[in-house]
């Protein structure tokens, strides 16, 4: 071992343990039920996490709770060595009926944090509403599987997982290890594993696929074997998709399309099996995946996961990686009953919705048929909605299919003096499809007083210099919004000039699972832009320049002033379209999180 890095290499006689540690804390995540009876106990958490999503664990400080018609256990509570930078505190009960929230502090450290929304309400609904990451990702040691399940329940705090092995990776043996770990880890009411396996063809073939089984102990059937598998099992393959369609069809295996390391191919679709696709995962937010399930006519709900390699299913982060863009996304699914079971009936009858990682409350109905419905009608459809932000509500959208039928804009009015310069958008409709976003804003005859960013989530993103006069970035990003605020002391006249250039990624060549070697992605020169304005011309309205490829697009603006947290309305569709009509929403924060809901299909039988 070269202890120092001297070069100098010693014998020892005991094998070397390491220990990863998380970093020093930046925040406090505190996560809370979405949905609770008055009166009822339930169990909350808060993390202490550093700059990469990892538990704080070195953090030590004693947070004070509150929470406006929440009794706590405990108003205080300490974060030790034996915390690990999670703390659960059980035994809270909501007092009275309504929204709530738990929010966190730590005055000595300076940090603080706010729950997701609770819905109370005065007895017992239908369904629940619980979160999960089905597309978890995976390890490559089998046997930190059962690691996996517990830092999703107990750090994440979701209420169901997947762990999704590519599975021409997969060898008997690891499959018999994952198998155990979903028994094991099987807590009906409080997680639910979801077994199943990526199945990962190409794309030729079919692409990625996420399959999950609603019993335990299901056998395997890859897509191929790798080289380093025994073939004694390879007459049990489905090499293309429409085999896999066929073997799985009249099962109740649920299968899931998704855009990850190879993206799945829509012109193959099983309804039967396919309730839903997944349109956000560290690998970037996938709007384009949304539209062309549309377009086919598929009725088909969304739902987010992580698809991660770290080990961190439900609140993992890109990391320094070249492949992973932004956090985990979550899925939301109503059902009757945290067993494993039930969640999948929850996603078979598409009552789920996707998010970029936050736990936005959505409801959505039409004529009182929840979100992933179908039902037909000869009279004007009323679509209700009622949205809970995890933050301050930006904009609400209604759509039918891909027309936008109704926007909520929600911000009470804009900024005098706060400029936002944002920009989005993907490099191509496949796998990883990031694009490179270096950018610089120069103020003349005024000056910046401060800057903030917008969901820089990789650490690849930063602000390399910041003066009075000017800011320079270099972003990384796949298919969302993001940009930053800028504080400007200036008049009317106050010159601002935002400049941006960006590479596309042209490839995306990796080694089959690490055994052929990386092969490098590579850049293309894409994009040139130059936004010249003033504060004046922009109190006036915002600036956009669409660049024409998958919603690229660069905005400067005034800052829109953060509206409320929650809204309710509903829109009578008066002009419907002969046959199924899907009406979605789509809800963007003031912080660029945004929810995808599940559409309601709704039949309109036109007269004659």
């Amino acid at each position: 071992v070269d202890a120092d890095g001297s070069g100098d290499f010693v014998p020892i006689s005991e094998r070397p343990e390491f220990s990863v540690i998380g970093g020093d804390a930046l925040r406090l995540v505190v996560v809370a039920p979405s949905d609770a009876v008055a009166g009822e106990e339930f169990r909350i958490s808060v993390k202490a996490e550093d700059r990469w999503g990892n538990p704080a664990n070195m953090y030590r400080g004693n947070v004070r709770l509150r929470g406006s018609g929440v009794a706590l256990r405990a108003d205080e509570i300490e974060f030790d060595e034996a915390s690990g930078g999670v703390v659960w505190i059980d035994g809270c009960r909501i007092t009275e009926a309504g929204e709530h929230r738990v929010v966190a502090r730590d005055d000595d450290a300076d940090l603080g944090g706010v729950s997701n929304p609770i819905i109370a309400t005065e007895t017992e609904s239908q369904f629940k509403l619980y979160w999960g990451d089905p597309h978890g990702g995976q390890v490559v040691d089998p046997y930190k599987i059962g690691d996996f399940f517990a830092y999703a329940r107990d750090v994440a705090g979701i209420h169901f997982a997947g762990f999704q092995r590519n599975d021409p990776a997969i060898t008997t043996g690891a499959y018999e290890v994952q198998q155990e770990a979903e028994r094991d880890n099987y807590k009906p009411g409080r997680f639910v594993p979801i077994p199943g396996y990526e199945w990962s063809a190409t794309t030729d073939r079919g692409g990625h696929h996420n399959v999950y089984f609603r019993r335990f102990d299901q056998d395997l059937r890859r897509s191929g074997h790798g080289a380093h598998l025994d073939p004694w099992d390879v007459d049990t393959d489905l090499p293309h998709v429409r085999e896999m369609h066929t073997a799985f069809r009249y099962s109740d295996v649920v299968v899931t399309p998704h855009v990850g390391g190879v993206a799945a191919d829509l012109q193959y679709h099983e309804p039967q099996i396919e309730p839903a696709l997944e349109i956000t995962s560290t690998h970037g937010q996938f709007e384009w995946f949304l539209r062309e399930s549309i377009e086919r006519n598929y009725k088909m709900g969304f739902i987010g996961g992580s698809d991660c390699y770290t080990g961190r299913p439900g609140d993992d982060q890109p990391g320094h990686q070249l492949r992973r863009y932004q956090k985990g996304g979550l899925t939301a699914v109503y059902a009757s009953e945290l067993t494993l079971d039930g969640v999948l009936a929850g996603m078979k009858a598409r009552r789920v919705y996707a998010t970029s990682g936050v736990r936005i409350v959505a409801m959505v109905s039409a004529d009182g048929h929840m979100m992933g419905s179908e039902y037909s009608t000869s009279s004007s459809p009323e679509i209700s909605v009622k949205i809970v932000g995890a933050g301050p509500l930006e904009k609400v959208e209604l759509f039918r299919g891909l027309e936008m039928l109704h926007c909520e804009e929600m911000s009470p009015g804009r900024s005098a003096n706060r400029v936002r310069v944002t920009w989005e958008g993907a490099s191509r409709e496949t796998s990883y499809s990031g694009v490179v976003w270096d950018g610089t804003v120069t103020v003349s005859d005024g000056s910046i007083r401060n800057v903030e960013k917008i969901r820089f989530d990789s650490p690849r993103s930063e602000v390399d210099e910041a003066s009075d006069s000017s800011v320079s970035w270099s972003y990384w990003g796949c298919g969302y919004t993001s940009g930053l605020l800028l504080d400007i002391d200036g008049m009317d006249d106050t010159g601002i000039e935002v400049a941006l250039t960006s590479d596309v990624i042209a490839s995306s060549q990796y080694g089959d699972h690490g055994r052929d070697g990386a092969r490098r992605i590579t850049f293309a020169s894409a994009d040139q832009v130059r936004v010249p304005t003033t504060l004046g011309s922009l109190a006036d309205g915002p600036r956009r320049v669409d660049l024409g490829q998958l919603d690229r697009a660069v905005t400067v603006e005034m800052a829109p002033a953060p509206g409320p947290d929650r809204v309710e309305f509903s829109v009578v569709d008066d002009s419907p379209r002969p046959g199924i009509n899907p009406y979605w929403v789509r809800v963007t924060q003031s912080d660029m999180e945004k929810a995808w809901t599940s559409p309601v299909f709704v039949d309109f039988v036109a007269g004659v």
